[in-house]
């Protein structure tokens, strides 16, 4: 992935005013494939999964600043409509594999034993699932049309336009909530077997 495109991308992908679907995880609001949802669901660190994956796991940052966030998300974190936001692109042997997005309070921010302020390219996930008091609640999913931000950002990486999915957690650790979502773009597994299932489609 060239860092000239990266350098284009403008932060945030997701601005306050965007909604998306999202829904818990239940038969009625999954995709019918099987695998896809298996990523969806999958309980454990997508970072270590990412990494059985490739030879090659990295973290592109596209940005971390506070900032305004949507409803949907600050109704995880106690209402307040400003948070920390960090976004990045997970890459697997140099292309883009998930679009992250994770919103959290100050007081996240300012807790010692998350460091999160100190992340850098670091990968949230692996951080948080390090923690040993970490808890996950009920995943969410949604489903982004080529059309929603994630889509044209799927585009501007250089990918034809399709529908993608993602999931998105709330984890809580050391009294803490981090609301951490995460959409399959790319090279992913995910993503290309969409664009698959679209190409038959058409």
């Amino acid at each position: 992935m060239k860092s000239a495109v990266l350098a284009q991308l403008e932060f945030p992908i997701i601005r306050a005013h965007q909604q998306a679907d999202w829904a818990l995880a239940n038969e009625t609001v999954l995709p019918d494939s099987s695998l896809i949802q298996a990523w969806l669901l999958d309980p454990d660190s997508l970072t270590a999964k990412l990494k059985r994956h490739c030879d090659s796991f990295e973290v592109k940052v596209l940005g971390q600043q506070s900032g305004s966030i949507r409803p949907d998300e600050a109704k995880w974190l106690g209402d307040d409509e400003h948070a920390t936001i960090r976004e990045v692109l997970l890459c697997c042997d140099g292309q883009p594999w998930v679009f992250a997005r994770s919103v959290f309070p100050q007081s996240a921010l300012d807790e010692q034993a998350l460091q999160l302020g100190q992340l850098g390219n670091k990968p949230l996930g692996a951080h948080l699932f390090a923690q040993s008091d970490l808890e996950r609640g009920a995943i969410e999913v949604a489903h982004f049309s080529p059309q929603s931000p994630i889509g044209q950002l799927n585009q501007q990486l250089g990918y034809p336009a399709q529908h993608l999915w993602g999931r998105r957690s709330c984890f809580k650790a050391a009294g803490q909530k981090v609301l951490v979502a995460e959409v399959f773009i790319g090279d992913s597994v995910p993503a290309k077997l969409m664009q698959l299932l679209q190409d038959e489609e058409a």
